[in-house]
């Protein structure tokens, strides 16, 4: 497959990024921004993608399409994006590159199969690419060795075989212990604060758990900026567990954890706009206000 034409679907920090770092590399990024909202369309022009209008120009206008959008939307829009490939004659891939279980995403290449058509299983792991970062992508499937052609300084493609779910499995893997881990030290944090220990349990972390809490400090006053994305990435990881026999509730608490966060004041906040002097402690205080407020034991 000679790929010229990459569509990316949506624009958000990690799409924007991934659509300039592949730009740099020679290629055309394109995407599709009616019914968009203004932050997506901010970004897509900051990142130089070309808006070729509607999601039917832009599967007719690629060789490859790239979705890299929140996991509750995949099937959904895969499902959608299928049918337009199939009824235009397209010759576009489609890669899905949302963080789903390798269950979703087989489900997706089923729907795809059922019409003849190529589909990419993929993940993404790291930070949206830019300066002295390096974003690994992920794929498996039959096509998935044809992206290795895309890496460049910032963007690391990999291929984990032919086989259909193994891009996803890792990922899911991958976050259970990052994203998961972050939800449990703020419901530790919280619980010593429910239960009026918290300062004391804060000077035993500093003592005994340096790393760990320097962790906290850099992570959780933020949290909630991608809370209402990653609820939806530990409802797939739960899943993934489920699947292999594995205890599904540590992620399914988790989803909980972050669809409160999501709910909060600072959820607001967007990375590029997010206080930055925000304390560790300040965070704390206005979490437990807003979204966990039965009282202290110790009251």
């Amino acid at each position: 497959m000679s790929i010229n034409t990459i569509a990316i679907m949506g624009t958000g920090d990690m799409g924007h990024a991934v659509g300039r770092a592949l730009i740099k590399e020679g290629f055309r990024v394109i995407t599709a921004l009616i019914g968009r909202s203004e932050r997506s369309c901010k970004l897509a022009k900051l990142g130089g993608l070309e808006d070729v209008g509607s999601l039917e120009n832009l599967i007719k206008e690629s060789d490859l399409f790239l979705s890299i959008m929140p996991p509750h939307e995949a099937l959904r829009f895969a499902s959608l994006s299928c049918n337009i490939i199939d009824k235009t004659g397209s010759k576009t891939v489609y890669a899905d590159f949302n963080a789903i279980a390798p269950g979703t995403s087989k489900e997706i290449g089923g729907v795809f199969n059922k019409s003849g058509l190529a589909f990419i299983d993929g993940s993404i792991i790291g930070p949206p690419p830019g300066k002295n970062i390096i974003t690994r992508m992920y794929s498996s499937g039959y096509e998935s060795e044809t992206l290795l052609s895309l890496s460049g300084p910032n963007l690391n493609f990999v291929s984990l075989g032919s086989e259909i779910g193994r891009a996803s499995a890792l990922k899911m893997c991958y976050a259970a212990l990052t994203k998961g881990t972050m939800a449990l030290d703020l419901a530790a944090l919280l619980a010593g604060k429910k239960m009026g220990v918290y300062e004391e349990l804060k000077t035993e972390f500093i003592n005994s758990q340096e790393a760990a809490y320097g962790r906290m400090e850099s992570r959780l006053p933020w949290l909630s900026t991608d809370a209402g994305r990653w609820s939806g990435e530990m409802d797939e990881i739960a899943l993934s567990f489920d699947s292999v026999g594995l205890p599904g509730g540590f992620h399914r608490a988790a989803a909980d954890i972050y669809r409160r966060l999501s709910e909060a004041s600072l959820a607001q906040e967007k990375p590029e706009n997010k206080d930055k002097s925000r304390t560790l402690d300040e965070a704390l205080e206005i979490f437990q206000y807003e979204l966990f407020s039965s009282p202290n034991i110790s009251n």
